[in-house]
């Protein structure tokens, strides 16, 4: 059993995650909007990273619970 401290801690990991994901994938569509698909692409990527990142986070603590 992981300790309320420690389920805090990585659900504030798990939000600054997410909030990243969708920082990046706000600066693809404007990218996008702007003619850029090579950064656009990249910034996607990164985002796709970013949500990654946050459920692996998710699944760890599933898997501990």
């Amino acid at each position: 059993m992981m300790s309320q401290t420690m389920q805090d801690a990585f659900n504030e990991q798990m939000k600054q995650e997410f909030y990243s994901s969708y920082l990046y994938l706000s600066m693809s569509a404007y990218c996008e909007a702007v003619n850029l698909p090579g950064l656009s692409r990249w910034m996607r990527a990164q985002a796709r990273e970013e949500a990654k990142h946050a459920m692996r986070i998710f699944d760890h603590m599933l898997d501990r619970a």
